[in-house]
């Protein structure tokens, strides 16, 4: 009888098997350690900032002459901004790991200049290693310090997202505060964080990478201490790779709709991170409307944030960005209830160094001279066809309060049939802390470092920019970020429980107000995170002193502090529209692609009806096209292949075309023949074109103390307090 069984055949195949696993998974590690799939190094023979003023110099350590600002910024505010962390972790890794990282084959260095640039990542062309950056990493990737561990976690800031470089010609243009151009959070394994932890896993099952690893990082502990520290190193490496597989176990398949270069589902994350990783697995939603990195310019000025509009309180979308990033937070154990890792001081010191950000003007001896002319041209047809929904619209106070007596009269909301600064019964709102002050001068001395003193504090403001919110059906682009906000409901049940256990032991914690969640099971988007939000942010200003021990009360004298860490006063007060809110077009040349989704390559295409539009194209690079004021989105080698056929990623909308305005369609309107639009002829776009590299968006609400940093805890202070 023949034999059905056979240990030696099972043995067999089995190490047959592992041998198949072991050879693929060589060949996988090898491919994205020396072939991955991401575009090629762009050689660049010179680097150059934009906008010199003659009206503020700077100081150079390294001369006795003094500098112009670029931007409005001297090198002082700009390093704060590349550098200063928020309180972010990704998986428990180190500054110190990452920089010391070997590709998952071989030995060579995972970051190099080179290959954090291939993957859209820029550096600051002054900066060497340094005693903040030793690492060498690029703008925006920074470390803070974590008193539990000892030591320097891996850390963004908010230039990481927000700073800018495009192309030309071989000189590399660096834009402060501009469009960033990589896909920070994505989990492609030839990306930058599933790269660092495949390489980590590597490291951690080789002991031979292993080794080199830690003679690196390791290199100034003493050699008694050498061994046990080496095994502390080991057991740190090995809890970060597990959370990171926790993590693609549970967000892998949430994002089907792929990133790409310069974009991120910023809300779907944020939501997923918040809500999903941080309360319930039950709250995962999928993600798939990536919007472009947003430039940020001018921000401070205008009345709401994001681009649906939902929030108007600096402070509140801060925090919310600090938590969307990972940075940590309990919300479901009650003896550590509401603990996080956000740095309240240091995205305060952010968001006012962001206050001097000036936009980019046009480099005439780069990109070629303005034809004054045809601008002039353009500047009309702007103001007759764009400046209705782009404004800015200044709303002033008069006799100490903000003017909305005209509100309606400046733009025209019969054109876009839109909400402005409205409630849900029609009426205006008004905001807090509105009364008229006058503004305060800023010496040189002052602007450069002094801190402000209380009376400078930025605790209510004269006046702001109204931005006009266009319901979707009306602007016709992509709905998916919106609606997906708007849609999606999260369960708070488990953080509920233990706040009501709190509260039956006589805490004064409060619960969600039934105005905003009349049901946990049910929370929305914004209304969960303004809660959530406020609950981190009293939790710092309780801890400073400002909040009172037992209640949510302001301590009496502190009004203004508080004021102040908010953002002029203002109320998180977030609002569910199902609209998209266009922004002032000062600077708009320099942050390519276009729509909030990145779908349109230049303007010029986004001045065409959409059927004129790139149906594919190609993202990875940024080189430059000043005649259409866009980027080259040809063909290559590594290219993300963007394609608007697919979810989220509709090039249809804002479109300058002939017939109903609405629907979609915004172009010029017919005098004789209300209600209906035309196209754009190929001289007014060239017109357009031509204007919107020098267009200004107009007077600027004053500003007032310069950046406040003196409160930060990075890199050196260990003390924050006001």
């Amino acid at each position: 009888m023949r034999k059905l069984f056979s240990w030696k055949k099972l043995l067999k195949a089995l190490l047959s098997f592992v041998v198949l696993v072991f050879v693929g998974g060589y060949g996988y590690l090898w491919y994205i350690s020396n072939y991955p799939n991401i575009p090629e190094y762009t050689v660049i023979d010179n680097y150059r900032f934009l906008t010199p003023s003659s009206e503020l110099v700077c100081d150079d350590p390294n001369s006795e002459q003094k500098t112009p600002s670029y931007q409005g910024w001297c090198d002082k505010e700009r390093q704060t901004y590349y550098r200063t962390p928020q309180g972010t972790e990704f998986f428990g890794l180190q500054y110190d790991w990452i920089s010391n990282l070997e590709k998952p084959v071989g030995k060579d260095p995972l970051i190099t200049r080179e290959y954090m640039q291939q993957l859209g990542f820029i550096y600051d062309p002054a900066s060497t290693p340094n005693e903040n950056n030793p690492g060498d990493l690029p703008i925006g990737l920074t470390w803070h310090y974590n008193p539990e561990t000892n030591a320097k976690m891996l850390d963004v800031s908010c230039a990481a997202c927000h700073s800018a470089q495009i192309t030309y010609r071989g000189t590399a243009v660096v834009i402060d505060g501009g469009p960033g151009g990589h896909a920070l959070p994505s989990l492609d394994p030839t990306q930058f964080i599933a790269n660092s932890v495949v390489s980590l896993t590597t490291t951690y099952i080789n002991p031979f990478k292993f080794n080199r690893f830690a003679k690196k990082v390791l290199k100034d502990v003493p050699e008694a201490e050498y061994s046990a520290k080496k095994k502390e190193l080991r057991k740190a490496t090995w809890a970060s790779i597990k959370q990171a597989l926790v993590y693609a176990k549970n967000n892998g398949s949430l994002y089907p709709t792929e990133e790409g270069y310069g974009r991120t589902d910023a809300l779907g994350r944020i939501a997923n991170t918040v809500y999903g990783d941080y309360i319930s697995p039950k709250n995962y939603h999928v993600a798939d409307a990536p919007v472009n990195y947003p430039h940020l310019w001018d921000i401070w000025a205008f009345d709401w944030v994001q681009w649906m509009g939902t929030v108007s309180q600096a402070m509140a979308r801060n925090i919310n960005e600090a938590l969307g990033t990972r940075a940590k937070i309990d919300l479901t154990h009650r003896e550590n209830l509401y603990e996080n890792s956000v740095m309240v001081p240091e995205l305060h010191c952010i968001e006012t160094t962001l206050q001097w950000l000036e936009p980019p003007q046009w480099p005439e001896d780069l990109f070629g001279q303005v034809d004054q002319e045809l601008a002039s041209q353009g500047q009309e047809i702007f103001g007759e066809v764009c400046a209705k929904c782009h404004g800015p619209f200044p709303r002033k106070a008069v006799n100490g309060k903000i003017n909305y007596s005209d509100a309606g009269k400046t733009h025209q909301c019969t054109t876009c049939h839109g909400p402005t600064m409205t409630n849900s019964d029609g009426s205006l709102i008004e905001l807090k802390n509105t009364e008229i002050h006058p503004p305060v001068q800023i010496s040189e001395s002052q602007r450069l470092g002094k801190p402000a003193s209380e009376s400078e504090l930025q605790y209510k403001r004269d006046w702001y920019w109204e931005l006009i919110h266009i319901p979707l059906e009306h602007i016709g682009t992509d709905p998916t970020s919106a609606n997906n906000m708007l849609n999606n409901r999260y369960d708070l049940t488990p953080l509920i429980d233990q706040i009501e256990a709190l509260r039956d032991n006589g805490s004064f914690l409060r619960l969600p107000s039934k105005s905003t969640i009349p049901d946990p099971t049910q929370a929305g988007f914004a209304a969960g995170l303004s809660f959530l939000g406020g609950e981190v942010r009293t939790k710092q200003y309780r801890e400073w002193g400002l909040i009172e021990q037992n209640s949510y009360e302001i301590v009496p004298g502190k009004e203004k502090i508080v004021a102040d860490l908010d953002g002029f006063g203002e109320v998180d007060r977030p609002e569910n529209w199902r609209a998209y809110r266009p922004r002032p077009l000062e600077g708009v040349w320099a942050t390519a692609p276009y729509l909030h989704n990145g779908s349109v390559p230049s303007i010029m295409q986004l001045l065409s009806p959409a059927e004129d539009r790139d149906q594919i194209f190609y993202l990875g690079r940024k080189e430059f096209e000043p005649e259409t004021l866009g980027i080259n989105v040809d063909k290559f080698k590594g290219a993300f292949k963007f394609d608007t056929s697919i979810t989220g990623n509709s090039n249809l909308g804002h479109e300058f075309n002939d017939g109903l305005c609405g629907d979609g369609v915004i172009g010029y309107e017919l005098a004789d023949k209300p209600g209906y639009c035309r196209q754009l002829t190929q001289g007014e776009r060239l017109a357009l074109v031509e204007y919107l590299k020098i267009h200004k968006d107009g007077e600027r609400p004053p500003l007032e103390p310069q950046a406040q940093c003196e409160n930060i805890k990075w890199p050196k202070n260990e003390e924050s307090s006001y």
